[in-house]
């Protein structure tokens, strides 16, 4: 952790709610707009974020005023400490001078700013070293092009780095990362106390989604039979059986790679007596647990509404909670949520449910500039 020093000044920040304040400090960061001088101030439901250059952050793309703005308070001081990226851009720059090769500031904004830690393995984004001038360094010099990738993976404090690329447009979603130090991507870590497995040459992880899976997970279920209908490597499957106590899950999935992750998960938390797992296309397996649960989770962006009155159908005859997961630009969260609202009405109408109840809207994060992925709480009965 970094130390600070006693005293304090003025300083330019952004006042943002904590639901967001991850993600508007990733968007400050990859711009370097973040003042390390100051230490990030928490104000108890905001953050203020230390920040330069307010004159051009106010006109980026992705800046809301509705939900961002600028103060000048009171900020702690760091001390002269040095943040992971920067001490990797010192060591990267030093083993370059060795082969006297100068790192370009252009070079430079091709290192990790960012990165995600998956047990000994680092995963970086799409962007590192794929550049004009480190392709140039790699055609020369192929065993320095190695030793730059392990420094990276020693600055880091890895055995392992894979790379981002885009998801694959196949109807699998499949991950499309690539191994560059280690052969295999196959990690297990454990996240609020649930332990996951998968591999991420195959599959992907949604660690943006970290409060919503935290959330699910303290919902008390004691006794619930739970659908999950888009169950991934149990991204909330596994936190509902371990932390939530659900009696037993109904996890639907297509993806073989998925499929076999989940199972590992559940094989590790010791839960695989409390899940079935229905493998096909949730279209069809859903009309299969009809009238079986008392909840039932829709994890899918950025519209789960082609499951939701297959999600009524499975209720019990008694009701129960339907969690929805949306995609929605904020100015129309409200309408959208009445819009739900009356569509799951004539959907329970068919059934015989005459009380549909908003529970709760949960904000989750910002998935781009003014739109929302949000979770509907809805409990019909």
């Amino acid at each position: 952790m970094t130390e600070v020093a006693n005293h304090q000044n003025d300083g330019w920040c952004i006042l943002v709610d904590k639901s967001i304040a991850s993600l508007i400090h990733e968007r400050l960061k990859d711009g370097d707009y973040i003042n390390e001088v100051f230490v990030i101030k928490d104000l108890g439901q905001m953050v203020a974020i230390p920040v330069k250059h307010p004159d051009i952050i106010s006109g980026l793309k992705w800046f809301d005023d509705e939900s961002l703005q600028f103060s000048q308070i009171k900020l702690e001081i760091k001390k002269l400490t040095k943040t992971p990226a920067q001490e990797l851009v010192t060591n990267i720059e030093k083993l370059l001078s060795k082969n006297s090769i100068i790192l370009t500031p252009e070079m430079a904004s091709y290192l990790p700013k960012k990165w995600e830690l998956l047990g000994d393995l680092a995963l970086v984004p799409s962007d590192v070293l794929n550049s004009e001038e480190w392709y140039i360094i790699r055609s020369k010099n192929e065993t320095l092009y190695q030793e730059i990738w392990q420094e990276i993976a020693n600055s880091l404090r890895v055995s392992r780095i894979a790379r981002q690329s885009e998801i694959a447009k196949d109807k699998l979603r499949s991950s499309q990362v690539k191994m560059i130090i280690g052969d295999s991507g196959e990690v297990e870590f454990t996240d609020n106390g649930v332990k996951f497995w998968l591999d991420v040459t195959k599959v992907m992880f949604s660690s943006g989604n970290v409060t919503e899976r935290h959330r699910i997970g303290e919902i008390d279920m004691t006794g619930e039979i739970v659908v999950d209908a888009f169950s991934g490597i149990g991204y909330y499957t596994l936190p509902m059986l371990v932390r939530s106590n659900a009696k037993h899950i109904y996890a639907c999935e297509l993806n073989p790679n998925s499929i076999n992750a989940l199972t590992k998960g559940a094989e590790l938390n010791a839960v695989s007596n409390k899940l079935t797992i229905l493998e096909g296309d949730n279209q069809i397996t859903l009309q299969s647990l009809s009238n079986i649960a008392d909840r039932v989770h829709l994890g899918i962006l950025p519209s789960s509404e082609n499951t939701w009155q297959l999600a009524v159908d499975c209720l019990k005859q008694s009701g129960g909670i339907i969690h929805i997961h949306m995609n929605i630009r904020e100015k129309e969260i409200n309408s959208f949520v009445d819009y739900c609202l009356e569509q799951l009405k004539q959907y329970a109408a068919q059934r015989d449910f005459n009380t549909i109840q908003l529970q709760h809207v949960e904000k989750v994060k910002w998935y781009a500039p003014h739109i929302r992925h949000i979770v509907i709480d809805v409990s019909i009965s």
